[in-house]
């Protein structure tokens, strides 16, 4: 019998996309998230900023399911995050459902989280003996909370303070009122793109997404680094305590199996990666056959490169 998995179990694989300074801001990240929806199928959300005003629309479901032309419409402003959440085991609970829309004494704000932090259970313990209240079960939440107990009101130095205390696997795409975040943990666990189209910025854990919209990939962001990006300016800082020059880890999944094969993840084509895979496999382990078969389709690259060797 399969483990039952609660709620609260880290959602390791999920779908970012974010955009600043677009008028279509909540249709282009629909876009995005559906391109996107193969890293998850349980939940997903829209945050829109109209102005320094976040709205939020979420629920249970695929992208096409939770947004039509009616709710889309109504998630007005130029910037906007989105997200989709892993699917597994257990029910879903749309409380944990991503972007999360927090009001907090430094104003609004949204974060949408891919990983999991090692360290959470600790921290929470910790912040609630301190009298943090939290509204949901995911250690994305954490971000938020030690960002508020920063002394400083400016939004870098929070955003430094809460990613010191925190270990694990993070890539995040945030908004408040004026800025796009985005953030990479200093291993570089999960992918994390950055693209233009036009004079609008783009956040994606894929470049699938920035092809559907028509934006350009411009590079992915560094593991350790922190984009904060405004509607006149990009401004990227990589605090010290984020960076390991020795060594980063990528998560061989993405490769093998989490990301669509038209994707370019860590700077390599999947499809390419996968193909070379099989390839390899057929080097270590040939077979006398007449013919491969992929399943599930994911291996259908690997599979290409299997039967070519």
């Amino acid at each position: 019998m399969p483990r039952k998995i609660s709620d609260d179990h880290p959602k390791e694989y999920c779908g970012l996309f974010g955009i600043i300074n677009n008028r279509h801001a909540s249709w282009l990240t629909y876009l995005g998230l559906y391109a996107q929806q193969h890293r998850g199928q349980e939940a997903c959300g829209i945050v829109a900023n109209n102005k320094g005003i976040l709205a939020i629309h979420k629920d249970t479901g695929l992208v096409s399911d939770v947004f039509d032309e009616d709710v889309l419409s109504k998630l007005k402003g130029n910037m906007a995050v989105g997200h989709v959440r892993y699917s597994t085991t257990g029910s879903s609970v749309l409380k944990n459902a991503q972007p999360l829309l927090i009001d907090y004494a430094k104003g609004s704000i949204c974060i949408a989280h891919n990983g999991n932090l090692v360290n959470s259970l600790e921290l929470r313990k910790y912040l609630e003996k301190s009298g943090s209240i939290f509204q949901t079960t995911t250690d994305s939440e954490l971000v938020i909370h030690l960002m508020a107990r920063s002394r400083s009101m400016d939004l870098e130095e929070s955003l430094v303070y809460a990613l010191k205390r925190i270990k694990g696997a993070y890539s995040l795409v945030m908004m408040d009122s004026k800025h796009l975040i985005g953030v990479r943990d200093p291993f570089g666990f999960r992918p994390l793109c950055l693209g233009k189209l036009g004079n609008s910025w783009c956040l994606a854990s894929e470049t699938c997404a920035f092809d559907l919209i028509g934006a350009k990939f411009v590079r992915q962001i560094d593991p350790g680094e922190i984009v904060i990006i405004s509607e006149t300016a990009l401004k990227s800082i990589k605090p010290k305590d984020l960076q390991f020059k020795h060594r980063h880890a990528y998560c061989t999944f993405e490769h093998v199996y989490f990301s669509r094969p038209d994707s370019v993840v860590f700077g390599e084509t999947v499809h390419l990666v996968r193909r070379k895979l099989g390839e390899q496999l057929a080097r270590e382990n040939p077979v006398d056959a007449d013919f491969v078969v992929p399943v599930p389709d994911s291996g259908f690259s690997a599979a290409l490169g299997y039967s070519k060797r």
